[in-house]
């Protein structure tokens, strides 16, 4: 009988002891793993972030302009406030003054176009353009952005550039 009891008991004691150890296994924990990158030498600058795009760029580049200036052609040819000032541009003229228009606004923006014209005050001397007429101008040029979808920030910056324009356009500050 002692047996009997010996073997349960040595059951008892040894669980009790397993027990006592841990019991249950513990769950391993994953093998860490050492990455290594080479990132180039350490005294390297970081790389530069990327050059913002020119406007001439966010424009559309050059065959966009020329759209912008052909519809802005046609607007100033239906604006009764400035359209007699470019009557007599017709035929050559005309398509030198839209050439001249897109290569100046090409370079003014970033791009490759070289304007070879007048200067603006060159151009403009003597003909007393008013303020209502520059501002009409403007708004018919406005019109024109508008019109081929040109986003908003690209209108301001354009503006912007052409903006100072106005001192060797305008003659005549009255209306």
């Amino acid at each position: 009988m002692r047996i009997r009891l010996l073997v349960p008991s040595i059951l008892v004691v040894v669980g009790a002891f397993a027990f006592a150890c841990g019991g249950t296994p513990k769950p391993k924990e994953p093998p860490i793993q050492e990455t290594i990158s080479d990132a180039g030498p350490e005294d390297a600058a970081p790389p530069e972030p990327p050059k913002p795009k020119s406007l001439y760029e966010r424009l559309g580049g050059k065959e966009a302009i020329a759209k912008v200036v052909d519809t802005f052609v046609k607007n100033v040819a239906a604006d009764n406030k400035i359209n007699k000032r470019f009557a007599k541009l017709k035929g050559d003229k005309l398509d030198a003054f839209k050439k001249n228009m897109v290569d100046q606004i090409c370079e003014a923006t970033g791009g490759d176009c070289k304007y070879a014209g007048k200067s603006m005050k060159d151009a403009h001397k003597g003909m007393k353009i008013k303020d209502d007429e520059w501002n009409a101008l403007l708004l018919d040029l406005k019109n024109a952005l508008e019109e081929n979808k040109v986003a908003e920030a690209e209108m301001n910056d354009l503006v912007a550039l052409l903006a100072p324009m106005k001192d060797d356009i305008v003659e005549s500050k009255k209306k």
